[in-house]
Formats: C-alpha cells, structure tokens, sequence
C-alpha cells in the first residue's frame, strides 16, 4: 500500500500537469476584470496580469532549440 507522500511527489500528477496552466488562467481572468471594473492602479493590476502569459510564452519561445 503506497503512503501519500509518494503519491504527492510523482510527476504526471494533477497539480504537475495543471498548476501553471490554473494560474496564468487566474491571472487573465483577474486581469480582464480589473481593466474592465477598475480605475487607477487597477490598470496598471490588469496590464501586469494580462502580460504575464505573453511573457510566458515569450520565455518558453526564446529558450525553444532551433529547428533543424
């Protein structure tokens, strides 16, 4: 019978797979709301937000080995 640290650790689980993917959701979800509810320094709350999955996939494209 496995105990449930080993269960926790394995790679292929559901926060593995899911963790990144759930956060940059949350992140535009807040980011589209604040820009569509907010003044101020919500703005600038939304921009931050809404750029963070551009950076993401900005950093994973940069670092991707050319293809040959």
């Amino acid at each position: 019978m496995r105990n449930d640290a080993s269960r926790k650790s394995r790679p292929g689980g559901f926060w593995f797979v899911w963790g990144v993917p759930l956060i940059l959701a949350a992140l535009t979800a807040f980011g589209l709301l604040a820009a569509l509810l907010g003044m101020g320094l919500w703005r600038v709350g939304a921009w931050m937000a809404l750029a963070a999955p551009i950076g993401v996939a900005a950093y994973f494209a940069a670092r991707r080995p050319p293809s040959r």
